[in-house]
């Protein structure tokens, strides 16, 4: 049986072989034709209640344009943190062969949000995010993204993280590519 996330997947293999690929005017008028059908297809069920989590612009796994960001719960020098992995493809490219540097921010942003997940306290809205680029993140490169809470006060927490190349992760020095920190407020 066919779930939600093998077809989000193949949507995103589309806008894959479209970014790569220069196909024939008339490959392209017969998948026109392909989509629209696809498209009657599965508009024809019952209208779904959104969730949150599966359609964050960033990491929603029924969001075909999100990116393929994945938690888990991690350590950093002894302290409790999330850790996301992700490879990054042609889609995000900013400068030649690297990210978007809104890509990197908009990923720190996630995974700070994820980060409130260590707090016991209430949940929080990013207040201010600054992010420090270090050297060009690359594209199709394996990526870990680190975020841990530094400060954590009833009205506000500082979060912070950072991109690292996931093949320097057993290394000395891993490479880091961006860090950021943000401040996240709560709720009176």
């Amino acid at each position: 049986m066919v779930d939600d996330h093998e077809l989000s997947e193949a949507i995103r293999g589309l806008g894959r072989s479209l970014c790569d690929h220069d196909a024939s005017p008339t490959s392209r008028a017969e998948a026109i034709q392909l989509l629209r059908q696809a498209n009657q297809l599965l508009a024809s069920g019952e209208t779904r209640e959104p969730v949150w989590s599966n359609l964050s612009a960033w990491s929603g796994t029924l969001n075909p344009v999100a990116l393929p960001l994945t938690f888990e719960y991690g350590q950093r020098q002894g302290q409790r943190c999330i850790v996301g992995r992700v490879r990054i493809d042609r889609f995000r490219e900013g400068p030649a062969g690297s990210v978007h540097g809104g890509v990197v921010a908009g990923l720190f942003d996630e995974m700070m949000g994820a980060a409130l997940r260590l707090s016991e306290r209430p949940a929080a809205v990013t207040g201010r995010l600054t992010v420090r680029y270090r050297r060009p993140t690359p594209l199709d490169e394996d990526l870990v993204f680190r975020s841990w809470i530094s400060e954590d006060r009833p009205l506000r927490m500082r979060i912070e993280s950072e991109c690292l190349l996931a093949n320097t992760l057993d290394d000395d020095r891993p490479v880091r590519t961006a860090e950021a920190d943000g401040l996240f407020l709560r709720r009176r």
